[in-house]
């Protein structure tokens, strides 16, 4: 068992989402688990190599992030306070999201051995601090991308987990522009001391290039604020997206934001 941090991770068929393990000493911890049943029993086999599963972190909510849970039974499944009181008071958003992983598991004939539903969690802080063996891992609150969103900080090993954000793959998807934009201003400041940035999807990340993300997103969010300012819905459909313009459903993603930031959109189609 290593007496140095290791870390692993499994990326799904799925937009390239990040499963990933921080282990020592013979403890893990488990961060987003997902999403199709075979991915997540090779998570579990290599969890088992590693050593004992002490917690599941979920990032934030959303479903393609959280399904896995159940493949752990014996760790402490960890969330933001926010994720917490959404899952125990049956919040819409909670309820909605294990909707829309049983909708794409209905749609694609994905079949689970346990039913997917909301763990009990633990609340996690900002400014808490997790260990695994020696290993401490900062926790830091990321809301705008949704309103539960985590962020861990390795700073001894110069990671960072970056949740959904800084994704080479996709637009921002807004919940909180203001939000998104602190975020984005606080993952610059910390991207000096990272060598290692692990978006929730796609490849690993070194901090010249998620700080090239970053700003390019800045830039998406004062053109959208820009156009909220005007009320000038038609310059905000207009606006160019920051990469993924050729995939397909981005644009309607970006319709989606400009919703979201309070613009009178009247098709997404």
């Amino acid at each position: 068992m290593t007496s140095t941090t290791k870390i692993e991770i499994l990326q799904s068929g799925i937009w390239q989402l990040n499963s990933v393990i921080i282990s020592r000493s013979g403890e893990c911890i488990i961060i987003d688990p997902g999403y199709f049943p075979r991915e997540l029993e090779d998570l579990v086999n290599l969890a088992k190599m590693l050593g004992s599963t002490k917690n599941v972190i979920f990032t934030h909510g959303h479903w393609d992030h959280i399904v896995g849970w159940s493949h752990f039974p014996m760790a402490t499944v960890l969330g933001s306070n926010s994720l917490k009181n959404a899952i125990d008071s049956g919040s819409t958003a909670a309820q909605e999201n294990l909707k829309c992983a049983q909708e794409f598991d209905s749609r694609w004939y994905v079949e689970r051995q346990t039913s997917l539903k909301w763990p009990e969690i633990k609340s996690l802080s900002e400014g808490d601090l997790l260990e695994v063996g020696k290993t401490h891992i900062h926790v830091l609150e990321t809301p705008g991308h949704s309103l539960d969103g985590l962020a861990l900080f390795l700073k001894e090993e110069d990671v960072l987990l970056a949740g959904d954000y800084l994704s080479p793959l996709e637009i921002p998807f807004i919940d909180d522009l203001q939000s998104y934009r602190n975020t984005l201003l606080r993952f610059i400041d910390l991207l000096s001391d990272v060598k290692k940035i692990i978006p929730g999807h796609g490849p690993v990340l070194t901090s010249k290039q998620a700080r090239e993300i970053a700003l390019a997103d800045l830039k998406y969010l004062d053109e959208l604020e820009t156009c909220v300012t005007s009320n000038d819905a038609t310059s905000a459909v207009r606006i160019s997206l920051p990469r993924a313009e050729n995939v397909v459903g981005m644009r309607n993603f970006h319709l989606e934001n400009c919703k979201k930031v309070g613009l009178s959109i009247i098709s997404t189609t």
